[in-house]
């Protein structure tokens, strides 16, 4: 993994995600030479797949070095290819045992015969040039992932006549056979339109890999580790992020159009899927941060890797830098101890005057702490980790420490950084590895060439002072020996999480008080209303006219009619 290109003397090495330094050919301007194998999974759907095959026999790329592999994921009935399709086109079946799509396509990279993979779906409509304006970038770099411009339409496969697809592929009429239907577009439009086309944000880019029109060199498929089998769901983000780590440049190519029919899982069933993406996702993908929302998780893959060189230290020294990060405020990370483990042996020695004493004693301190593992040599980079942290013995990370390190190295877009402390002058007492750029510097890295200059020009490199992050665990200013640092960052640890817990009950108390504040405003408005109604009515009363009554005549008047009538 990671070794550099053996193709030239002089490999192009472009800095971040600038993919514009790549001078690509022009579509219809270069004479391709590779053999391109378009890999397709598929599982049922034989008209889906009838109009793929249709399309990709009227590519412009060259139909002898056009190799279509359809893998055929269990359907029942089992596929079977149509009439019009690609010169080199052929089935084959996956192994008994592996199902899913992830599968699939590795099993179909694996029996493919070209050097250039395109990852097409089954369901999907490829413009004329689609192939070609894939290929023409890995012309120039073995590690360029190319992402293909897809589009969305409300169309059924079985409404497409295949001549009809065929022929207007082959004169670049491909939208013709959507009518007036309504094109619509991939979420990831919208980063794309924010970063200039991914020129501008190379720590997002691999998210908007999609596996519906994609494709990277075989040999730097290989190189990333290739795709994670027991992935069902969410292998095309895993996938990518795993590129990422080897060093990828991300190509979102405008002219590699296709059009995918009818809605894809991620539209119709959008929550469904997000809920079972993220715990796989989340596990190994350490960078979506807002995946790993839940405290207390050691995951699969960590945000960091923290190592150190014990080889020649003491037990205090190696003891107090260990301490600092398993004590730190970010918990996402494993360590790597480097010695000489293998001598370590179990024969009769004097305890006090054995001459591995450091190493069995630190040994016996971490041995029951999952998060550290015992190296003799560790590997290039810290892949898949996106991060390496390197202290020498004796430098201790203040408790948060690693987490604004990360942070500094992400608002510096820095691909190394070297940091110094006023104890020691110019000597880096830690370095941090960003490991797409290590992967990157690697990958191209010409004969006797310094690897911080390889990284400088692959992503840049940093020098800072780290004080700010952290110490020396003999420097006055801690006033501690290594046990007396466990004790304290321990007991920092529990202070913390005795504050969180009384800010949770603070923040519950609050919130029920501004929920019976709003009970009771609403209350009050309901009787503030109330009131003005009755005042109204008071009002609109008092302002009716009097009713007019009958003049009363006199009493003896009254008498004497009441006589009369008698």
């Amino acid at each position: 993994m990671n070794q550099p290109v053996p193709d030239t003397a002089s490999p192009l090495r472009v800095k971040r995600n600038r993919y514009d330094a790549i001078d690509a050919p022009r579509l219809g301007a270069w004479e391709p030479d590779a053999v391109v194998s378009v890999v397709i999974p598929a599982y049922g759907a034989q008209e889906e797949l009838d109009v793929t095959l249709a399309a990709l026999a009227a590519q412009s790329y060259p139909a002898a070095l056009l190799d279509v592999v359809v893998v055929d994921d269990g359907s029942e009935p089992p596929l079977r290819l149509p009439e019009l399709k690609p010169e080199r086109t052929r089935i084959v079946r996956a192994p008994e045992g592996q199902w899913g799509v992830a599968a699939a396509v590795d099993f179909g990279i694996d029996t493919a015969e070209g050097d250039v993979i395109v990852r097409l779906d089954s369901d999907v409509l490829p413009d004329r040039t689609h192939v070609e304006a894939h290929a023409r970038w890995h012309q120039k770099i073995d590690y360029c992932v190319v992402i293909g411009n897809l589009g969305f339409v409300e169309i059924e496969a079985e409404e497409l006549d295949l001549e009809k697809v065929h022929a207007a592929v082959a004169s670049d009429a491909a939208e013709t056979l959507f009518g007036t239907l309504e094109i619509g577009q991939s979420w990831e439009i919208s980063l794309l339109e924010r970063t200039e086309r991914l020129l501008e944000d190379e720590l997002r880019a691999y998210s908007v890999t999609n596996g519906a029109t994609i494709s990277f060199t075989k040999a730097f498929y290989s190189r990333c580790g290739g795709i994670d089998k027991d992935l069902k769901l969410g292998s095309d983000t895993e996938l990518g992020y795993r590129q990422a780590q080897a060093g990828a440049v991300f190509v979102p190519e405008a002219q590699a159009r296709a059009w995918h029919l009818g809605e894809s899982q991620l539209q119709s069933r959008n929550e469904a899927g997000k809920r079972y993406r993220q715990p796989f996702v989340a596990n190994r993908v350490p960078t979506l941060r807002h995946l790993r929302t839940q405290p207390g998780i050691t995951w699969r893959v960590p945000l960091v890797e923290v190592t150190v060189d014990v080889a020649e230290a003491t037990f205090e020294q190696a003891t107090a830098s260990v301490a600092s990060a398993l004590s730190g405020s970010l918990q996402d990370f494993r360590v790597l101890l480097k010695g000489p483990w293998s001598q370590l042996s179990g024969d009769r020695v004097r305890p006090l005057d054995d001459p591995q004493l450091e190493l069995r004693l630190l040994r016996e301190v971490f041995s029951a702490d999952h998060r550290v593992s015992y190296v003799e040599e560790w590997p290039e980079t810290a892949a898949p980790a996106p991060f390496r942290l390197e202290l020498v013995p004796g430098t201790v990370l203040r408790p948060d420490g690693l987490r604004d390190v990360l942070a500094a190295a992400d608002k510096q877009r820095a691909g190394r950084i070297k940091f110094l402390t006023n104890a020691h002058g110019g000597t880096p007492r830690a370095v941090l590895d960003r490991t797409a750029a290590v992967s990157r510097a690697l990958a191209t890295l010409r004969p006797d060439e310094d690897l911080d200059q390889a990284v400088e020009e692959a992503w840049g490199l940093r020098w800072a002072d780290g004080g700010e992050w952290f110490a020396h665990w003999e420097d006055e200013d801690l006033g501690v020996t290594p046990m007396h640092l466990l004790q304290r960052t321990a007991s920092l640890t529990a202070a913390v999480k005795r504050l969180e817990v009384k800010e949770a009950e603070l923040r519950k108390r609050v919130t029920r008080w501004n929920r019976a504040g709003n009970a009771a405003r609403d209350e009050a408005k309901k009787w503030e209303l109330a009131t003005r109604h009755w005042q109204r009515a008071a009002e609109a009363w008092q302002q009716e006219p009097a009713p007019r009554q009958k003049p009363q005549r006199p009493f003896l008047r009254r008498v004497k009619d009441r006589l009369r009538r008698r």
